[in-house]
């Protein structure tokens, strides 16, 4: 992505700079906020309540101890699908199934990154270490009335202890009092392994929070790679160009971090360590019990001039949208490679964006759409209902899935209750059962059919032409 120059997009400001002029999207506040008191939080919270999604930039935010922060505060950046489509090289109608299968191609994209000097790091113009190096600098935010406090909710870095590869996760940071020191909550396969084999060595190890960068390294990030993948090549994919890399403050050349970051907090993971986390408003819009989570030490804080920290809105569209687009991207190119049937898959708002599933599909005998509920349900183990609908039912109005379900489904033979499939990372108070559900058309006997006005006169209707203007009289 390039700015008005031609110049490569490589930083949060660059892209921020490129919507300031677009109030339906981006909204700035100026006047000053507690990040701490709910005040961001509450903002985004009205907001959402008017169905509105803006981007919120926050020009004077104070820092975790009440004092004016040096650092402003962007949130709510990935909340509608037209801007992330927008993000992802596609037009802004591109919302539907086409945003799922671009994100697809992306992901092949990777591009190698470039190693730049310290000198010429963005995110090196400042650096903290020893007593400086405290999160309580920064405008963290309190989300939720029950979270156990202020939570950096961005990305982490972490490398194979042996091999050559970067893994970018999201996972929050909990600051303790003194911001020296954080607990990290890790949940996903990749990054519970790197802790895995990183602690069974018995010594402290490297890991980095990225806490602001262009859009298009957070939706690099978020790609299903294979365990071993160098993500900083597939985010390179996605910002189509390389990204750019410096050696470390405190590791030097053997832990390279973004150069273009806003802000970068390197510290090591204390082997063995744990520290009390959560609770917290997680996706489901429920709070993730406390729990027990490995402790990070602050070895060194780096930022750019004019820093600014990024945050995600939790439990809401933004943190839902920045789920959701990946699973759909991989799983409808999993399942139409697998069965070629496949014209949509959509995971709506109302399950989170996490644990529901619509796939449309060109059924091709009886039987099919269960099987594509099951390889659905295998390559996305966290879902736990999956409805198929024919191709002609649009996979992503909600109203038109719940018809089919509601006039084509017969609960007695098309409703599936599969049992013991709780994920262990899976923190609701449920069991493991999951929903699969055909909602397509009966074809092995007499059926009705579903009406329609023919497409052609549909097609051949020009509603600025025959409707009236408004303003004409009675």
């Amino acid at each position: 992505m390039t700015d008005n120059t031609g110049a490569p997009e490589r930083s949060l400001g660059d892209y921020l700079r490129r919507i300031s002029g677009r109030p339906e999207e981006y909204r700035t506040v100026s006047r000053q906020v507690n990040p701490v008191d709910f005040e961001v939080t509450a903002l985004l919270e009205k907001l959402d309540r008017q169905n509105r999604y803006e981007a919120v930039h926050f020009r004077d935010a104070l820092d975790v101890t009440g004092k004016p922060s040096q650092f402003e505060l962007v949130s709510n950046l990935f909340s509608t699908r037209p801007r992330i489509a927008e993000m992802l090289h596609l037009s802004t109608e591109d919302v539907g199934p086409e945003l799922g299968l671009q994100y697809g191609e992306l992901v092949n994209g990777r591009v190698a990154p470039e190693v730049i000097g310290n000198d010429v790091a963005p995110v090196q113009e400042n650096v903290l270490r020893g007593d400086e190096a405290t999160m309580n600098i920064l405008p963290t935010v309190r989300h939720s009335e029950m979270d156990l406090g202020p939570v950096l909710t961005m990305a982490h870095v972490m490398k194979g202890p042996e091999e050559d590869f970067y893994n970018v996760t999201f996972a929050k940071t909990f600051p303790d009092e003194a911001g020296r020191r954080g607990g990290i909550t890790i949940h996903t396969p990749d990054l519970s392994r790197l802790l895995r084999e990183w602690e069974a060595r018995g010594r402290r190890f490297p890991v980095v929070n990225v806490l602001g960068h262009h859009p298009g390294f957070w939706l690099g990030s978020l790609a299903v790679t294979p365990y071993g993948t160098n993500e900083y090549e597939t985010i390179g994919g996605f910002l189509g160009h390389p990204l750019r890399l410096t050696p470390s403050v405190t590791w030097g050349e053997e832990f390279l971090v973004p150069a273009d970051a806003e802000i970068i907090i390197e510290g090591e993971i204390v082997p063995g360590e744990r520290t009390v986390v959560n609770p917290f408003g997680e996706i489901s819009r429920q709070y993730q019990a406390q729990e027990f989570a490995p402790v990070m030490e602050v070895t060194a804080i780096t930022y750019r001039s004019g820093a600014i920290l990024q945050d995600v809105f939790s439990g809401h569209r933004e943190h839902m949208l920045l789920g959701s687009i990946p699973r759909e991207g991989s799983l409808q190119r999993h399942l139409q490679a697998t069965t070629g049937a496949v014209k949509a898959v959509h995971l709506p708002y109302s399950g989170a964006g996490r644990f529901v599933c619509y796939i449309s599909m060109r059924k091709a005998y009886e039987g099919q759409p269960k099987e594509v509920a099951i390889a659905a349900l295998a390559r996305v183990p966290a879902l736990q209902t999956v409805i198929v609908v024919d191709e002609d039912i649009d996979a992503f109005n909600e109203e038109d899935v719940m018809w089919a379900t509601h006039v084509y489904a017969d609960p007695d033979s098309d409703v599936d209750v599969l049992h013991n499939l709780k994920q262990p990372t899976d923190y609701r108070a449920l069991g493991g059962s999951r929903i699969l559900i055909d909602a397509t058309r009966p074809t092995d006997r007499a059926f009705p059919t579903k009406l329609r006005v023919p497409p052609a006169a549909v097609d051949a209707v020009r509603l600025d032409e025959w409707l009236d203007p408004t303003d004409q009289g009675a």
